[in-house]
């Protein structure tokens, strides 16, 4: 069962079944990055940067891995990376514009291109500085349209998929975020703010065909950085969140 892949609008590409577009959502639903937030400062480099304010990037380190259910069998994709283009405020109101997805291959042998998505400026979100100890800096809350559909023939007849994003027992997506000398942050190799999915469920929305396969789960880590030079499309400079 081979989907082309359809957010909405933006490009269409052939999907491990409906992985790959499960990994490019969650890739942008952690870019997905943040409304304001009165108690949330974004910062350059440390706690006692300058606040930042300018074009960001988040990338992922290592790759996102997807599983869901068709036909009672669980299968699983492996994506090569995502990267997420927008901006973002001091404060932590940000909006995005456009991101991409590699390559993925899926446990049952089919694979896709990679993924590039456009308009995305209707998603946002919000940063806040929420602190526990002995764990995360804070929690990217993602709002906007996140589900996406999937369209595929099997069977002898075209399918439509639609998925959504639940974190828990709501609706959305919510992520940990840690910053870069913060002990517990799942990539200790990296000292930039990152965070982590970890338990999101991809839901199977109304509308769907009764052959889509059912909800699924997914993981991964990321990081943003910012520009040290505004305007240069060089993402370099590290980025630190505090109250």
């Amino acid at each position: 069962m081979q989907f082309p892949v359809r957010r909405a609008v933006p490009p269409a590409a052939r999907a491990a079944v409906s992985l790959a577009a499960c990994a490019a959502m969650a890739g942008t639903a952690l870019a997905a990055v943040p409304a304001s937030a009165a108690t949330t400062t974004i910062h350059r480099d440390n706690a006692a940067g300058a606040p930042y304010a300018g074009n960001w990037q988040i990338s992922t380190i290592g790759p996102l891995k997807f599983s869901i259910v068709f036909l009672g069998a669980t299968i699983t994709a492996t994506c090569e990376d995502a990267k997420l283009n927008g901006a973002v405020t001091s404060t932590g109101t940000g909006t995005l514009a456009n991101g991409s997805v590699g390559a993925c291959t899926a446990s049952n042998g089919q694979t896709s291109p990679a993924i590039t998505f456009d308009n995305l400026q209707g998603v946002g979100g919000q940063v806040t500085h929420a602190p526990v100890q002995g764990g995360r800096d804070g929690i990217l809350a993602v709002t906007g349209n996140l589900n996406f559909k999937l369209e595929g023939e099997f069977l002898g007849r075209v399918r439509t998929c639609y998925y959504g994003f639940r974190t828990g027992n709501s609706e959305g997506a919510s992520f940990d975020i840690y910053n870069g000398d913060n002990p517990r942050r799942p990539v200790p190799s990296s000292n930039d703010v990152q965070g982590t999915l970890a338990n999101i469920t991809l839901v199977k929305l109304p509308g769907s065909d009764w052959l889509c396969g059912s909800n699924g789960t997914g993981s991964g880590q990321a990081v943003a950085r910012g520009e040290t030079v505004a305007g240069s499309g060089v993402f370099d400079q590290r980025l630190y969140v505090t109250s």
